[in-house]
């Protein structure tokens, strides 16, 4: 039997002999002109080029509502892989029984995974994550060691940051430094968080490469006499526009096991906080609140100051703010990381490490990157990293299996169709955006938004119906609609973080739960 395209073969040289034949006559009469027959067989060329493109034009269109679309043969399965370069997984613990609970099924990393845990930094080491599956996410983002190297965090001027200075290329700015503030106490940090210590000016190696001397801020605010830091989860869902969320189920409290004073800095126990910190429910004026009440590390810490006639609601604005702040002013630094990459499927948790001084103004410490999720020491932090896993997953679109169903596609389509993405009814009407799309006002019309700005704002609004006890931060949230000046925010923005800042406020003036 002959193949369809044999078959086929001689009609086709027929219809070219006709008109072959058709134009030959056409080009014998005078009383047609050449223009006409040009545009004849033009036309004729057109239609077949068109006919050709629809249906890739409808593939496009029906794409458009479309995304973290995954390919397995069978729907009700879902699988990761996990990259570590540590010789056992305890720390990853509890990240492979959440996703084990979730009906997630463990594969090498050769393999079709859906998920990429990485305790380590991954791309350096797996090229092909430049060209990433539309159904595969990894936990991490190219370049966040923007963010997570302490040098370059650390010596990054910004306000929350106690003063520092990289070595050994900023040492003459550290001695000048030093000498205008004979008073200042100073700590020699390197990368890889080793080794702290309060040191006199003729003890710090000022050759040193790869760390840093930072101003030691003598003043910390005290719990029963012991200092203390606090770790903020901190979630990048997306980067360019940027949307970051912090968890806000709970904050890591971890305690210096010695007093603070009297001060010595030869007792590293008074103002480190090292892997055998006092946990909140050892303190004793944290006992009752903690253990007899039930209250998490966070409300404890909150019922003491306010014990001491202070107001902790003027903590968490600044931690927002810092976090938020710290994330810009590395932004350029990630979108330039992300533009090898054809998929930006990609989310970073990371704990941002603060502490509070006696005035409970709050300072930042470091930004760390794979998190210690680890309760081998401590077991009652398990379920603070358990539910904070669930709440990310849950955010980043990785759900239990049986919430996924039989088309992810389909289920997506029904929860972020066009009624709940469109805003500005009302200035899209008035400025006609169904017929031309030139005026800014129309930016946000759903005629004039572009395939990709219409995942954007679909990934937007799935992230906010899945957020558990994440919390937004950026988008800033919105405490106050009638106060809020949307265009003030939205001024010193990049083009696409003012584009969505507006959605979201759009959003929250006819949803009060989008302003958070």
């Amino acid at each position: 039997m002959k193949s369809n395209s044999e078959s086929e073969a001689p009609e086709k040289l027929d219809n070219e002999t006709k008109l072959s034949g058709n134009c030959t006559k056409l080009l014998s009469l005078k009383t047609i002109p050449l223009g006409t027959v040009m545009l004849f067989l033009a036309a004729t060329v057109g239609t077949g080029i068109l006919i050709e493109l629809l249906p890739h034009y409808a593939k496009i269109i029906s794409e458009r509502n479309s995304f973290n679309v995954t390919t397995h043969k069978s729907p009700h399965e879902r699988f990761y892989s996990i990259y570590s370069t540590s010789p056992t997984e305890e720390h990853l613990v509890h990240v492979v029984d959440v996703l084990n609970r979730f009906g997630y099924k463990r594969v090498e990393l050769n393999e079709n995974w859906d998920l990429l845990w990485a305790h380590d930094y991954p791309f350096r080491v797996f090229p092909h994550l430049k060209n990433l599956e539309a159904h595969q996410f990894v936990n991490h983002l190219p370049g966040c060691g923007y963010l997570t190297n302490k040098v370059d965090l650390c010596t990054t001027k910004l306000p929350f940051l106690p003063r520092a200075f990289r070595l050994p290329s900023q040492r003459d700015a550290f001695l000048e430094y030093a000498s205008a503030h004979p008073e200042a106490l100073f700590v020699q940090k390197h990368n890889e968080h080793r080794h702290i210590k309060v040191r006199s000016i003729s003890d710090i190696d000022l050759n040193s490469n790869d760390s840093f001397v930072q101003e030691f801020i003598e003043n910390p605010f005290l719990v029963d006499g012991h200092k203390f830091d606090i770790g903020v989860y901190v979630v990048i869902t997306s980067v360019n526009p940027l949307r970051v969320y912090i968890y806000h189920g709970d904050v890591l409290f971890r305690y210096c096991p010695e007093k603070y004073y009297p001060f010595d800095a030869e007792i590293e126990d008074k103002y480190v906080v090292g892997d055998n910190y006092l946990p909140t429910w050892e303190v004793p004026s944290l006992r009752k609140y903690y253990n007899s009440y039930g209250g998490s590390m966070r409300a404890s810490f909150e019922a003491y100051v306010r014990d001491q006639a202070m107001d902790p609601s003027k903590i968490w604005p600044q931690v927002e703010n810092i976090i938020r702040t710290t994330i810009l002013s590395k932004e350029e630094d990630l979108i330039d990381s992300l533009r090898r990459y054809r998929r930006h499927n990609f989310f970073d948790l990371l704990r941002f490490d603060l502490f509070i001084d006696e005035n409970l103004e709050v300072h930042l410490m470091e930004a760390n990157m794979s998190p210690n999720l680890s309760s081998a020491h401590f077991k009652q932090n398990t379920l603070l990293y358990e539910q904070v896993l669930y709440s990310v997953f849950n955010l980043v679109g990785i759900r239990p299996v049986s919430q996924i169903g039989d088309n992810r596609n389909a289920v997506s389509e029904i929860i972020a169709a066009d009624k709940n993405l469109a805003t500005g009814l009302n200035k899209c009407a008035y400025n006609d955006c169904d017929k031309s799309c030139n005026k800014e006002e129309c930016s946000l019309c759903l005629p004039c938004i572009s395939g990709t700005e219409y995942e954007w704002l679909q990934r937007a609004h799935d992230e906010h119906l899945h957020r558990v006890d994440m919390k937004r931060i950026f988008p800033k949230p919105i405490n106050d609609i009638q106060t809020f000046d949307i265009d003030a925010e939205a001024r010193n923005l990049s083009i696409k973080n003012a584009w969505i800042t507006r959605w979201f406020f759009n959003k929250c003036q006819y949803d009060r739960t989008w302003c958070m």
